[in-house]
């Protein structure tokens, strides 16, 4: 999904203005992960009672798509986190220049958390095709919106056909079927 990767840029950026800006005040960032201060920040980040989690409004049950709906529903939670706790830090912080980098950290992260909370309900619509990928050669098998268990699909670009089948965990995958 285009959405998810364009995430993963985005905090990776994220990432990469912190580190500037602790670089820029004098911190080696070539210590170990577990020095006293990433301790401290950890502590901070995870404050022992600290809610911070909202949870989603549901509107379906996302048949089929139970491993992609907890996953999102997952980032979801880490993104309403990180509102919170960039927030948090903007208040606290006293550096002006810090401030403003939280704040503005804490406005892109309401952005992505947005952004999952409408792929949620996407995932969730009923409406919504289930297309799952040709295990043969990687195009989309579009088996429409709310197909039953079984239904069959040729993939559009292999001579690849499957039926459609929900596993025990609650997720949709494909059996081949013979040529």
């Amino acid at each position: 999904m285009a959405y998810l990767e364009s995430l993963r840029r985005n905090e990776a950026g994220h990432r990469a203005r912190l580190e500037a800006w602790l670089r820029d005040h004098g911190v080696d960032l070539a210590e170990d992960a577990d020095t006293a201060a990433h301790h401290a920040v950890a502590a901070a980040v995870l404050e022992p009672g600290a809610d911070g989690l909202h949870p989603l409004t549901r509107t379906g049950d996302g048949r089929g798509r139970a491993g992609d709906l907890a996953a999102l529903c997952d980032d979801y939670e880490l993104e309403d986190e990180a509102v919170a706790i960039y927030g948090r830090f903007a208040y606290q912080a006293e550096d002006r220049e810090l401030t403003e980098l939280f704040k503005e950290l804490a406005r892109s992260e309401s952005g992505h958390r947005n952004g999952l909370r409408r792929t949620i309900r996407a995932v969730e619509d009923p409406a919504t095709p289930v297309v799952l990928f040709c295990p043969l050669c990687g195009w989309q098998i579009d088996f429409g919106p709310d197909p039953a268990e079984g239904a069959e699909g040729k993939c559009p670009m292999c001579p690849g056909r499957f039926a459609l089948r929900l596993s025990e965990d609650g997720d949709w995958t494909l059996e081949r079927l013979a040529p």
